[in-house]
């Protein structure tokens, strides 16, 4: 992700120019490493905390696409994929119509800022999904999928460009 991060910013700035903003594969890198620190730590209850808050602080504070509520985001549907919200609480079952449910109600007043249509739009897309993986499997089409992100962003570039 930090690679395509990285990859990604050429065609960011064209289109952004420099306005202090990274892409939104820097808020999925650092909601990865947020997800990682947060699994390690969720024995000890503050650390486990913290260390997302940390790693949101810095998504916030470096620029990333959906700054801080992106990377509670990501952490908060971890939570509920792992079928807990608390992760120093033994696992309990949570079924699906639930479990989306608690997606949205924790996730829309965050998606809010964003616009009131696009949140509820990402809510429904949210409550249809139903856990399961895709069907992308094998290192290749990651990766293909990965390279979308970046192309399409030069396409737009290029668009822009043509019409100006």
């Amino acid at each position: 992700l930090l690679a395509f991060a990285v990859i990604s910013e050429i065609p960011w700035y064209l289109l952004n120019g420099c306005d202090d903003t990274h892409n939104v594969m820097f808020t999925l890198a650092i909601g990865v490493v947020a997800i990682a620190a947060f699994d390690r730590l969720r024995e000890h209850q503050i650390l486990s905390i913290g260390s997302v808050m940390l790693f949101s602080f810095l998504a916030w504070k470096f620029g990333s696409d959906y700054d801080w509520r992106g990377v509670l985001m990501i952490v908060i549907f971890y939570m509920l994929q792992r079928r807990t919200i608390e992760p120093w609480i033994e696992r309990n079952q949570i079924n699906f119509p639930c479990q989306a449910l608690l997606q949205i109600a924790f996730t829309l007043p965050l998606m809010m800022h964003y616009g009131t249509v696009g949140a509820i739009m990402a809510s429904c897309a949210i409550f249809l999904y139903d856990g399961t993986r895709g069907f992308i499997s094998g290192k290749v089409a990651k990766y293909a999928f990965y390279v979308i992100y970046p192309t399409h962003l030069l396409l737009i570039a290029g668009l822009i460009m043509i019409m100006d």
